[in-house]
């Protein structure tokens, strides 16, 4: 397993920062639910239209700032466990796409995922590749993006065993750690066909997004977690590995360097923060203001987290446009003018030292003990 130097990594790694745009926003603004979007690729026409994009730009104001949402079929995280025969299910009106839970056995699932599957043909993956090339011919042969989707080993493990995955860490650790290895070279599978559906280089693929594995005891992921994900990550042989993995309390972070992470986003992670992070491994790492906490800032306070994530080592931030109330486009202004400042301060020299002073008194006392235990 590569392992790089943290430190020339840390300090080599540039100041990033960006602002999303909302599938689920513009969804509402097209007036289409998700229902409708999972079924009919006439709603994702309607949502990527350019009247569409024009609502939201009229709200907006700084909407030259942030990602532009690309074209593609609806996201679905489910398309790998669909293609080994898990159903799914898509409630009426804005309900999440989900999956019907199964009682196979270990010795089942080994088989299953010890055949040839063809990706492309199975589950839904067929109806989905004629939903996306119904949307490329709609929009003058446009390339449009496969979202149909996999996870990381523990989440997809844990999508198909239910609670027994955590369970059989203690009553089946052996029948588990089978299940585990065929479960990850089947991911591989199952994303050199994501690939080729989007016209994307496989060995691009050194990300991987993994909740569940957070849920996992920091001591038992030597054992159970960093053997499968590094299955993964392998099978790609790129030099750089990046991590989601929300929920995470700081005894996990040590595993991040023993796994080689070069990039890591805790999401909504709210046991930690910048200085908890930074103070217990060295790998570099995004902070995101989430769009759940918008309403607890004012435009300030929104600024002061920018100036405190870097200030206390994060090497990059983002947030989404969630909710268009006049409160909430003020402080996502708020984050967007500080970043900027940030960015300009980072390639005249300045250290986080100096942008930490930015911050106001108020800022200043909030983040982060307040933040975590007060706030949030």
């Amino acid at each position: 397993m590569n392992k790089p130097d943290y430190a020339v990594l840390r300090n080599n790694s540039d100041f990033v920062w960006y602002v999303n745009m909302s599938y689920y926003t513009m969804a509402e603004l097209a007036d289409v639910t998700l229902h409708e979007l999972f079924t009919d690729c006439k709603a994702s026409l309607k949502l990527y239209s350019d009247e569409n994009f024009k609502r939201f730009n009229s709200r907006f104001p700084m909407y030259e700032k942030i990602r532009k949402l690309n074209p593609a079929t609806p996201p679905i995280s489910y398309g790998h466990i669909n293609g080994l025969g898990v159903e799914l299910v898509f409630p009426d009106g804005n309900g999440e796409v989900n999956y019907i839970r199964t009682d196979k056995s270990y010795h089942e699932w080994i088989d299953i995922l010890g055949g040839q599957i063809d990706f492309s043909k199975q589950g839904l993956a067929s109806y989905y590749l004629k939903y996306q090339d119904d949307m490329s011919k709609a929009m003058g042969n446009r390339k449009i993006g496969f979202s149909y989707g996999y996870e990381g080993p523990i989440t997809t493990a844990y999508t198909m065993l239910d609670l027994k995955l955590y369970y059989d860490l203690y009553d089946e650790p052996e029948l588990l750690k089978e299940f585990l290895k065929k479960l990850s070279v089947s991911i591989t599978q199952f994303k050199k066909f994501y690939c080729k559906a989007n016209g994307s280089d496989y060995k691009n693929t050194s990300y991987m997004c993994d909740d569940c594995a957070a849920l996992i005891s920091a001591d038992m992921w030597e054992e159970f977690v960093i053997p499968y994900m590094d299955i993964v990550y392998s099978d790609v042989g790129a030099n750089r590995r990046s991590l989601h993995s929300e929920g995470m309390i700081s005894k996990h972070l040590k595993n991040l360097e023993n796994l080689g992470i070069t990039w890591f986003d805790p999401s909504v992670s709210p046991r930690l923060d910048p200085v908890i992070i930074t103070k217990t491994c060295a790998v570099p790492f995004i902070w995101r203001m989430c769009e759940i906490y918008h309403s607890l800032l004012d435009r300030q306070l929104a600024m002061d987290f920018v100036f405190a994530s870097v200030r206390d080592g994060a090497n990059g931030l983002f947030t989404t446009v969630r909710e268009l109330s006049d409160h909430d486009i003020n402080v996502v202004e708020g984050f967007i003018e500080a970043c900027e400042m940030v960015d300009s301060m980072k390639k005249q020299g300045a250290d986080n030292k100096e942008i930490g002073k930015l911050m106001s008194d108020r800022g200043k006392n909030i983040f982060w003990d307040k933040w975590r235990n007060e706030f949030i």
